[in-house]
């Protein structure tokens, strides 16, 4: 019941600040607890003009919007562009995301992946200490 309130205050920022940007497609939400706060990490793809929303030829750059966000904190939000190899496979890209604005002294070292225009987290890692949490 609370991830699913974090889940959906993560995705309220995030829709709200696309109000200022290109639409959003499909999101995920992860929700983690760091030194006793919880944390959710929200990830959009961000839609294609229409007329091109289809299969993203090979070597054309996307873009992700994520949202990270701790109860009764601001949310960061930032984007983060990866380029497809291939139009079949999945796409992935690394980002590091420092926390210390959202009172964590920790970076948040993620593996995104999309594939089918579908983002998710696919891998999180808290350093320093290498804390795996996910």
């Amino acid at each position: 019941m609370v991830r699913r309130w974090y889940a959906a205050l993560a995705m309220a920022v995030a829709a709200g600040a696309a109000s200022r940007s290109p639409a959003l497609a499909d999101c995920s939400s992860d929700a983690f607890t760091i030194d006793g706060k919880a944390l959710v990490v929200g990830i959009c793809t961000l839609e294609r003009r229409p007329a091109t929303r289809a299969k993203a030829p090979s070597g054309d750059a996307e873009t992700l919007q994520e949202t990270i966000s701790l109860k009764g904190h601001a949310a960061l939000i930032r984007t983060t562009a990866y380029s497809r190899l291939s139009s079949d496979a999945t796409a992935r890209t690394i980002d590091d995301v420092p926390l210390q604005s959202l009172g964590i002294a920790k970076t948040l070292h993620m593996t995104l992946a999309v594939r089918g225009g579908n983002a998710r987290l696919e891998h999180a890692l808290l350093v320093p200490g290498a804390v795996v949490l996910k």
